[in-house]
């Protein structure tokens, strides 16, 4: 180690204002965003390059973000949506029937299909903190309580 010379510290600084500016670019297109931004050609990257999404709940139309759960788009939309379990996927509570535009929605992981349940996942229906929005999607919230 001792015949090793040290780096100077002027190329150490350049190291470091390099990596803080590009950490700050990735930070600005994130609160730009939303989501990290890539430069993907697919079919991701078209939905995200084509603006607002809608999703439509109980007839009344919402802006969404493209990745946004249909919980969080609820939210900002000022709608009712319980979550008691706070979007955790433990409580079920935040069930919503697709009416349509279900292949516009994430695919189902395991949590969640173990917390809907073989039938309501049969019938189609999603925990609105686990769906993700890529498309236009049409949304009953059913009355539970």
């Amino acid at each position: 180690m001792a015949d090793q010379p040290a780096l100077p510290f002027r190329v150490l600084r350049a190291s470091l204002r390099a990596a803080s500016r590009a950490s700050a670019s990735v930070v600005e297109r994130v609160l730009r965003n939303g989501v990290a931004t890539t430069s993907a050609t697919g079919p991701e990257a078209k939905a995200r390059a084509a603006g607002p999404l809608e999703v439509v709940f109980d007839g009344k139309p919402a802006p969404a973000r493209y990745g946004a759960t249909l919980l969080e788009t609820a939210q900002l939309a000022g709608l009712d949506l319980r979550s008691y379990c706070g979007g955790n996927c433990s409580c079920g509570t935040c069930r919503v029937v697709i009416v349509s535009g279900a292949a516009q929605l994430s695919r189902p992981e395991p949590m969640e299909q173990l917390v809907l349940g073989m039938d309501a996942e049969r019938r189609g229906d999603r925990l609105a903190c686990q769906a993700q929005v890529r498309g236009r999607v049409e949304v009953t919230i059913p009355e539970f309580f």
